[in-house]
């Protein structure tokens, strides 16, 4: 199905320049507005009323598009995101979006396409789960949008990010400064970037300081309670001698723990762990987590804000630089 965003490609036009020939008004130039009629008869498009109006843009709406491969959204992130968009009387819109496959190559385009069409002045990305490709693409035809928790170098200034390497850097850190030699990880989803730059960071940080890790110490996970429990489980039954786990996220290392404790293996006293995100029950765990606080409410207000600014003529405060943070609880013992 042709969407709003492959009429605008075809006929090398943005999506407001579509929206307008498809509305009737606004100023088209003729040679402008065949080149749309031509693409528009070429993929038999059929506008919906949201795509006839999207010219107007008077929806006040900011659509948040994600999938389920980011982890859940964070809920506190997303009050966050809407208390600031009900302060300036606009609204938010959330879809779990689709990604494009080998079978689908168009289904992050169309995810995105419906979200526009169901009137949103601008969007903002969660994760890193959309391929750049995609990203640059939807960009160019339809620029109002902002990347959370992603980085492309094209559209710098609409991408709201942290260094997911150095925090993983901090992380086997802390473990070896704590004198852990030997150390497991249960890493994040690796089919996204900021999962593969937080385990690289780890890496790199355990080879810095002479720290060797065999592959058998390393198990995927996916940010899951669940997967959290099978991963130190599948762990334990290797019999490897570990003395610390990194995990990918809070959720897995909460899971982590649950799973030791009820095997009776002490957490700190027999194996240390070290989560990440600083989720808001990381606190209150027991003991409470070590981890590594990502500043990612920070980053949801300074992303809607850019749009609010851009679409709406608003002048607020703007940051790009995040920092990450090491919360040492008690969940690491010192063994050195």
């Amino acid at each position: 199905m042709a969407t709003i965003i492959d009429v605008a490609k075809l006929a090398g036009v943005g999506i407001g320049s579509v929206s307008r020939v498809i509305n009737g008004k606004g100023s088209v130039s003729e040679k402008t507005k065949q080149k749309i009629n031509n693409a528009i008869e070429a993929l038999n498009y059929k506008p919906n009323n949201s795509a006839r109006s999207l010219v107007s843009k008077k929806f006040n709406t900011i659509g948040i598009w994600g999938t389920e491969l980011a982890g859940t959204f964070n809920s506190q992130t997303l009050r966050v995101i809407d208390h600031e968009l009900i302060n300036h009387g606009k609204h938010c819109l959330v879809t779990n979006g689709d990604i494009s496959t080998k079978d689908n190559p168009n289904a992050a385009i169309q995810s995105v396409d419906d979200l526009i069409s169901k009137g949103c002045d601008g969007i903002i990305f969660w994760g890193t789960d959309i391929s750049n490709y995609d990203i640059t693409y939807i960009e160019k035809y339809y620029p109002n949008i902002v990347l959370l928790n992603n980085h492309i170098q094209q559209i710098d200034e609409k991408c709201f990010y942290f260094d997911h390497y150095r925090a993983g850097y901090m992380a086997a850190q802390h473990l070896v400064d704590n004198g852990h030699k030997s150390i497991a990880c249960i890493t994040g989803d690796l089919k996204t970037e900021d999962g593969r730059q937080r385990h690289q960071g780890f890496l790199d940080s355990l080879n810095d300081n002479a720290v060797a890790i065999s592959p058998e110490y390393i198990v995927e996970g996916d940010y899951s309670f669940l997967k959290g429990r099978q991963s130190i489980l599948d762990l334990l039954k290797r019999d490897l001698g570990f003395s610390a786990v990194f995990c990918g996220n809070d959720k897995t290392a909460m899971a982590a723990i649950s799973t030791l404790v009820i095997n009776q293996i002490r957490v700190p006293e027999d194996i240390s762990i070290v989560g990440y995100d600083d989720y808001d029950m990381a606190a209150f765990t027991s003991p409470s987590l070590t981890t590594i606080r990502v500043p990612f409410d920070d980053m949801a207000l300074a992303a809607v804000r850019y749009l609010l600014n851009n679409l709406y003529d608003l002048n607020l405060t703007i940051q790009h630089n995040f920092q990450v943070e090491l919360i040492q609880r008690n969940s690491v013992k010192n063994i050195s």
